[in-house]
């Protein structure tokens, strides 16, 4: 996993309370932009770079001189107002035989570097700096964003337009909203530079969490003398839509289950699926998967370990669930407002829910025993507090049953004796791979090819 924190100036103050100076930390910062230009743009393109006049332009400003001679590099400044680090820098660029304009020029632009506001904006942009963005985002130059892409603000909102990079180098430490869902369309590829302090001195405080693709812990069998039994009894709770149960109850089975069954009505149930009359024997349940209004008694099972889903989110029964520190709820935006909704903790509408989903998910980990997943495009999971995102899935996941799927991986995991926590972030990791390991076309994958790329993680 990797540390994430809501912005670096508390470990930018730890770097100067050790010694270093604004003006190192820049250089540092710098280096890491001119070595990423160096390995991407043949030498002699032209390069625009977007300067503000804050410790992001300064950044933006000593790269410019780096690159200086080997490459025609231009600054261009958003304001007239520098702070003594910028300006300092710029006296020297402009020494070395940097030009400074009045107007940016994109004709021949090899590369866009931007060093406007980094991830200290918390304002709308003007409208010259959006009419700026647009005429960028809609040129082919190779773009790279200093930190944060400019428009992106720190709980990864768009404020008015963003700076649509191929690369984003976070300075130091990297930031949340980096990984809002809207941010993954704007942010490219982003990478960390070492400021010239290891991160385990620079980051004296872990908050939240990225995970990264090692840290799927696969099911393991390493005792031969075993049975079904070892392995779990996993349960489905079918409704009015069966089919999003079985999708889920099959994924649970190739997650490692050791038997699956579902509790409801089922036409050409596969044979390898039990159909049961009541939850006798469950180790793990999912409940909601396509439940819709169908009754169900969760008496004797609000204590087991559980997965809590979507037509549930909305229900009264899912108070019962609030003291289960085994339950993982999965909701998406529209059911995560819903949930908030139903246990009275908010009243608000998707789109807030998506605005505020950092702030959102904590509060709710926080008011649970249990754990939170809240689906996206870059899923977060939420316990006593603490974020854990993953960025790692993509576009083809974007269809019909591939939550339900995830549903079925993470009680795969539950039946077989994970932590809510456990089951929640190697379920995210493993629905996300078999999603990346597919070979077909993006637009073709099915909640089937999910399930059978589980198989070969």
């Amino acid at each position: 996993m990797k540390t994430l924190c809501k912005s670096s100036t508390r470990f930018d103050k730890q770097a100067l309370s050790l010694g270093f100076s604004e003006l190192i930390l820049q250089e540092n910062a710098a280096r890491g932009v001119a070595e990423l230009v160096r390995q991407k743009l043949q030498t002699g393109e032209k390069i625009l770079f977007l300067c503000g006049g804050g410790n992001n332009g300064s950044d933006a400003i000593a790269c410019a001189r780096m690159l200086s001679g080997d490459y025609e590099c231009e600054l261009y400044f958003i304001t007239e107002n520098l702070n003594a680090n910028a300006q300092a820098q710029l006296n020297i660029a402009l020494k070395v035989g940097v030009n400074r304009v009045s107007q940016p020029d994109l004709a021949n632009i090899g590369c866009v570097i931007d060093g406007m506001f980094g991830s200290g904006l918390s304002r709308d942009l003007d409208a010259e700096i959006i009419r700026l963005l647009d005429r960028i985002n809609a040129h082919n130059a190779l773009k790279i964003a200093i930190d944060f892409p400019s428009g992106l603000d720190g709980n990864g909102n768009i404020r008015g337009a963003c700076f649509k990079t191929d690369f984003t180098l976070a300075m130091g430490a990297l930031k949340i909203g980096l990984f809002s869902d809207v941010a993954k369309d704007m942010t490219g590829e982003v990478s960390l530079v070492n400021l010239g302090l290891s991160d385990n001195r620079f980051i004296t405080n872990q908050e939240d969490f990225l995970l990264e693709r090692t840290d799927l812990n696969l099911p393991s069998r390493t005792l031969q003398n075993v049975h079904k039994g070892s392995f779990g009894h996993a349960f489905v709770a079918l409704g009015q839509m069966p089919g999003a149960g079985i999708m889920a109850a099959t994924a649970a089975l190739i997650m490692g289950a050791g038997k699956v069954s579902v509790v409801g009505k089922a036409e050409n149930l596969t044979p390898q699926i039990m159909q049961k009359n009541n939850f006798d024997g469950a180790g793990a349940v999912a409940i909601g998967i396509g439940l819709g209004n169908a009754d169900i008694d969760i008496s004797a099972i609000k204590h087991l370990p559980c997965v809590l889903d979507a037509d549930l989110c909305y229900r009264a029964e899912i108070r019962e669930f609030l003291p289960n520190p085994s339950a993982v709820f999965t909701p998406h935006p529209k059911e995560f407002s819903g949930l908030l909704r139903n246990l009275g903790l908010a009243d608000i509408s998707i789109e807030e829910a998506i605005k505020n989903r950092f702030e959102l998910a904590r509060e709710f980990s926080r008011q649970i025993k249990g754990v939170l997943l809240l689906k996206g495009a870059n899923p977060i999971i939420a316990y006593n507090g603490t974020l854990y995102l993953c960025n790692l899935g993509s576009n083809k996941l974007s269809v019909g049953g591939s939550g339900d799927v995830l549903a079925g991986i993470i009680l795969g995991y539950l039946a077989q004796g994970f932590t809510a926590l456990e089951a929640a972030q190697n379920a995210v990791l493993a629905h996300a791979k078999s999603a990346e390991n597919y070979q077909g076309n993006d637009y073709s994958m099915t909640p089937l090819d999910l399930i059978d790329g589980l198989r070969y993680l």
